[in-house]
């Protein structure tokens, strides 16, 4: 009889029965599924009225759960489940239509109904995949499968052969578990304020960052500001950003209205107060965010694929034999050639290389990213903020090429770029042209009234494993002298419209940027290179930014030394401005714990010839590190000696730190926190940070409980916290640490899993049962103990514990009075009931009663 179990059994009590089971025959563990325990091991004179087949067919109940469903153990869903127990005393997973449609299974690959495949051994007819609620075994639909319910972590755990499945793309989560989240109100917040006292005086600030936000179905609602206070300076309030956005997920995109950035990717950066709609790439799966190459081969038999990168495995699958193609790869931070290895089913070998290296513009065959914005430009230059439109698109045209444009226009301004990204065996090359046209309110020198040039841009990305050289950008940018962007355009225009020469907007003429690093062999250290020249047609400016640097381990501690210099040349001859510095840090743990302080040292020479020399101590504390400390003491060249202190702390609640310095005639101190406030649906909940998406967790009477994977949160005192963290479209698993949590609450599962949209406030909770808990002694009547593993029921029914040795029951999620019932059979003979008050209880939290016969 089908029926709906309101308050399944708790987790403790399940696992407490398999207990009991196992210790009456422990050879349990490796019996068949369907056992017989022998009553005559049982002491009492009802052990043998008592019921056992609850131990020989398991401990799941008949009922409806709701539970997630894991296909190949990756959560796919969550739906009901039905346990509906047989005729033969078995009890069956039930599956619907509903249920079976979210295994992800491609009818196509199934074998054709009627087909003959074995099943435990023993050969049986394939049946079309069921319409129709079905106890049939899963097997008989889909060969080799099994369907596993686990009552303890409600979860339907499904096992089903690759062959079978439909090929999503790794990473892929489905649109359907996306959550918007809750309605909810938000506020972060990071405040600081110093007090300085030097030359005999005292000055004191006040800063503090605010991002508030209000969430509303799908919508995500924005404002960000900056507050100050200072000596002789009133209160002061700049407001940052203010939008609106939203998910749209049929289209992979977002929505924004209001004031916000365009993407920077194919024209400059600007700033602008409109509407934007762009492709968000985190809603596409893992393996298809960033680029990686189609990998095609072909199997002589049916054979293992493994692709590696300079030495690490990237992927391996099974083939069958034929033409394979792999597409979903994981794209890689600084890319490099891929070995594939295909090792066939006769132990033959066949290795090829795949070129492999990425810059930004490169897409997967077949994909797009897409943005458009309309608005006014924000520029606090700027006086009148011209209307401005942008339009962007890239396109991946194959395995290696990806070709991409884009056009903006203003008012007087026009430009549209057109370039191409290519994968090659010496690199990833990308490549552009933009063409602007300027239209001046006045005449300038040189060009009139129209300005008209173009920008070429030519970047390159390179791995090269064999000397573990990797250039992760080297990009040279020339604009010809008619060439603006759109804000220096606009900047431009307005300087000649007031009376201005055109002198004060400098127009770029070359760009050279370099990002190199070098592994110096295995064990060794690391060696990297950056830079940075500029030059201007019409400010007679060169800058050159350039960093070397070196770091190394030796034994337990670590060092590096860098090399910084900067340079501003006037192109008429002449240096402007010159920084040079040399810095060399160590730093070495003063213990073998892990959290062992640490000494730390620097020594940096600057190019005025001053050295600066700094000693100090780090370290952390608390018993999961959330609280750190510092200590120093340095000397500055020409300014003599000064040492400071520093201490922090991760409160549930908020992150507070402060820090003191003393030096030759001042000091200063400094007091800062950082956290913000989710206004729910259920009250305020506080955060240590809010990211752009978090999560609200309830662990329902649980106080104080902490949550694992975070340093610090714990639940407040109705059993909230906030996880200021959540990657969006992804699945992400909050789980709750048990130590600590009161006697008095159980977690019926020790984790939630949520996926939320970007922006989204989720709300997740981790059920409990909650209630008093108490040992009880309570023989029979006549003194004689109850028979050892019997469930005890509480008023409504519900099983709340179980008799240990001794007659003693550890019982929970009780009232704190009552009448418990154990029964040892249906007749109304083999029962008794136990009265009991807890106040009753002795110092050692006993309560002794007595089991008697019902009245």
């Amino acid at each position: 009889m089908l029926f709906r179990r309101l308050t399944p059994p708790t987790l403790q009590t399940r696992r407490l029965a398999a207990a009991v089971a196992a210790a009456l025959l422990p050879a349990m563990a490796c019996a068949a599924p369907n056992v017989a325990f022998n009553p005559n091991f049982l002491q009492g004179e009802q052990a043998g009225q008592i019921d056992l087949t609850r131990f020989e067919q398991g401990d799941d109940l008949p009922g409806i759960y709701s539970a997630d469903i894991k296909v190949n153990g990756v959560i796919v869903a969550r739906r009901d489940i039905e346990l509906r127990a047989l005729e033969s005393g078995a009890v069956a997973i039930c599956l619907s239509p509903q249920v079976t449609e979210v295994f992800g299974v491609d009818p196509a690959r199934l074998p054709r109904p009627g087909e003959v495949s074995e099943v435990d051994g023993v050969p049986v007819d394939i049946l079309p995949l069921p319409d129709t609620m079905t106890c049939e075994d899963i097997s008989r639909y889909i060969p080799n499968s099994t369907a596993r319910f686990d009552a303890g972590e409600q979860v339907l755990e499904v096992s089903i052969p690759q062959a079978y499945l439909a090929r999503d793309p790794r990473g892929w989560v489905s649109p359907e578990l996306w959550d918007d989240g809750i309605n909810a109100a938000l506020l972060g917040y990071s405040v600081s304020h110093q007090r300085m006292f030097a030359n005999g005086q005292a000055r004191q600030s006040t800063s503090a960052m605010l991002n508030a936000g209000v969430n509303l179905g799908g919508w995500r609602f924005r404002h960000d500001g900056y507050l100050s206070q200072g000596s002789g300076r009133r209160t002061e309030y700049r407001a940052g950003r203010t939008y609106a956005q939203r998910t749209i997920a049929p289209w992979g995109m977002q929505l924004t209205a209001g004031e916000a950035s365009t993407n920077g990717d194919l024209f400059d950066g600007v700033s602008f107060r409109g509407v934007s709609i762009s492709t968000d790439p985190r809603m596409l799966p893992d393996s298809q965010r960033d680029y990686a190459p189609v990998v095609r081969g072909v199997a002589q038999t049916s054979a293992k694929v493994v692709i590696r990168q300079s030495d690490n495995v990237l992927y391996q699958t099974n083939v069958a034999a034929g033409p394979f193609e792999i597409s979903d790869l994981y794209g890689t931070a600084y890319a490099g050639d891929l070995d594939v290895e295909v090792i066939e089913n006769d132990g033959r070998v066949q290795h090829f290389v795949v070129p492999f290296a990425a810059v930004p513009e490169l897409l997967r065959a077949g994909q797009r990213r897409v943005s458009a914005t309309i608005g006014t430009l924000r520029d606090n230059w700027l006086r009148d903020a011209p209307a401005f439109a942008e339009g962007t698109l890239r396109v991946g045209l194959g395995n290696r090429f990806t070709a991409f444009g884009g056009a903006t226009g203003s008012d007087g301004y026009r430009a549209v770029v057109l370039g191409g990204a290519l994968n090659t065996s010496i690199g990833a090359f990308s490549g552009d042209v933009t063409i602007a046209r300027t239209q001046l309110p006045t005449a300038l020198e040189s060009f009139g009234r129209t300005m008209q040039g173009q920008s070429y841009r030519l970047a390159y990305s390179k791995d090269i494993v064999a000397t573990r050289t990797n250039i992760a950008v080297a990009a040279y940018r020339y604009s010809t002298d008619g060439y603006l962007s759109l804000g220096d355009a606009a900047r431009l225009r307005q300087e000649l419209a007031d009376g201005g020469d055109g002198n004060l907007i400098g127009r770029q003429r070359s760009r050279l940027d370099l990002n190199l690093s070098q592994r110096l062999g295995e064990g060794s250290g690391a060696l990297y290179a950056n830079g940075s020249s500029m030059e201007y047609w019409n400010q007679g400016q060169r800058r050159v930014n350039f960093a070397l640097g070196y770091s190394d381990m030796f034994g337990p501690a670590s060092y590096s030394l860098s090399v910084q210099r900067s340079v501003e040349r006037n192109q008429n001859g002449g240096t402007a401005r010159e920084g040079n510095s040399i810095n060399f840090t160590l730093n070495m743990p003063l213990g073998g714990r892990v959290s062992a302080p640490r000494l730390s040292t620097s020594l940096n020479r600057r190019n005025d010839g001053r050295d600066d020399v700094r000693a100090g101590i780090t370290g952390s504390f608390g018993e999961h590190r959330q609280g750190s400390y510092s200590a120093a003491a340095s000397h500055n060249g020409g300014q003599g000696g000064s040492y400071d202190a520093g201490l922090s702390y991760q409160a549930s609640a908020a992150s507070l730190n402060a820090g003191y310095s003393h030096s030759s005639g001042s000091r200063g101190l400094s007091l800062g926190a950082s956290g913000g406030v989710v206004l729910h649906g259920d009250g305020v909940a506080f955060a240590q940070q809010l990211g752009e998406t978090i999560a609200v967790v309830h662990v329902p009477d649980a106080a104080g409980a902490a949550l694992d994977g975070t340093t610090g949160v714990k639940t407040d005192a109705k059993g909230y916290a906030v996880v200021p963290y959540m990657t969006p479209y992804r699945r992400n698993e909050v789980t709750i640490d048990p130590k600590g949590l009161p006697m008095d609450v159980e977690l019926k599962t020790a984790s939630v899993i949520g996926v939320p949209t970007a922006g989204a406030v989720v709300k997740l909770v981790v059920p409990t049962s909650s209630g008093r808990s108490a040992l009880i002694e309570a023989p029979q009547v006549d003194g004689k103990p109850l028979p050892f593993g019997l469930d005890v029921y509480n008023e409504a029914g519900e099983v709340v514990g179980v008799v240990g040795q001794a007659s003693r029951l550890w019982v929970r999620g009780i009232e704190e009075s009552g009448r418990l019932t154990v029964r040892w059979g249906q007749e109304a003979g083999q029962q008794c009931v136990i009265d009991y008050d807890l106040e009753g209880a002795d110092a050692g939290g006993m309560l002794a009663s007595q089991c008697r016969a019902p009245q």
